[in-house]
């Protein structure tokens, strides 16, 4: 005999299905990177939280329409479809589930949620150079621009070394001036 612990939560053993968001809940879509963090800052406070290895995507369930106005990740919200793994498929590589639901914990608070989004967003960053995203990003330049503004460009750690190292100009100045002297005498 199986069990449903919730309504749209496919059979234990089952297959995939597709359940529609906006309903019971509507699911934020996340890389994976950015989720394994989120998921460190939130702790016990998390939700349910389906992991798809294939994609590299995290879906946290949050309540329908909490998260409509979110502009930092995807929101799947009516009209959208998630893929639900069954119950009991809590390990990968596939669709499975990083976070069990439970007929107690289902759905992550919003805010606590977006909160612990925002945190590990700043310590995940893009590559510059293979557009992968890394948790162990290296600055490998500081570009400025004529009105003041600027910007960080990261590498992983295996793209660094095909960058040139920062220009410092306070080093530069020295040196400049170290060769000066050395012609003046």
């Amino acid at each position: 005999m199986t069990t449903r612990p919730l309504p749209w939560m496919p059979s234990h053993s089952g297959d995939v299905e597709a359940q529609p968001a906006g309903h019971s809940w509507d699911a934020v879509k996340v890389p994976a990177l950015i989720g394994k963090a989120a998921l460190t800052f939130l702790g016990g406070d998390s939700g349910a939280v389906i992991a798809d290895g294939k994609c590299a995507l995290w879906y946290w369930l949050v309540a329908p329409g909490a998260a409509a106005d979110w502009t930092l990740h995807r929101v799947l919200g009516k009209g959208a479809y998630v893929a639900v793994p069954p119950a009991d498929r809590t390990r990968g590589p596939g669709l499975h589930w990083r976070v069990p639901p439970t007929p107690g914990r289902c759905l992550t608070e919003p805010a606590t949620l977006h909160a612990a989004l925002l945190a590990a967003g700043h310590t995940v960053k893009h590559c510059h150079r293979c557009d992968r995203m890394t948790a162990e990003p290296v600055i490998v330049a500081d570009v400025h621009g004529a009105t003041g503004s600027g910007r960080i460009i990261h590498a992983c750690p295996a793209c660094a070394p095909h960058y040139p190292p920062p220009y410092d100009p306070l080093t530069q100045i020295a040196t400049d001036r170290r060769a000066l002297e050395g012609r003046s005498r």
